[in-house]
């Protein structure tokens, strides 16, 4: 499966909400800094990393799309 779509079905699960590359914390209530946490554990575990220094700037969808590598 490609990365964004990894991505996207992680942050869909974490969230409960539908979202697009285009959601932020600002425009997702259910999107709260322990929600981030979440978000990343889930895509570690599908194999996709996020620097542990870069999390801070996750504030949405593409900034995830961004930093993961």
């Amino acid at each position: 499966m490609e990365t964004g779509n990894i991505i996207l079905n992680i942050a869909r699960s974490v969230l409960g909400a539908e979202i697009s590359e285009n959601t932020s914390m600002e425009t997702c209530p259910e999107w709260t800094s322990i929600r981030t946490l979440q978000m990343v554990m889930g895509l570690d575990e599908a194999g996709v990393s996020i620097p542990f220094e870069k999390i801070a700037e996750i504030r949405s969808v593409s900034d995830i799309m961004r930093l993961a590598r």
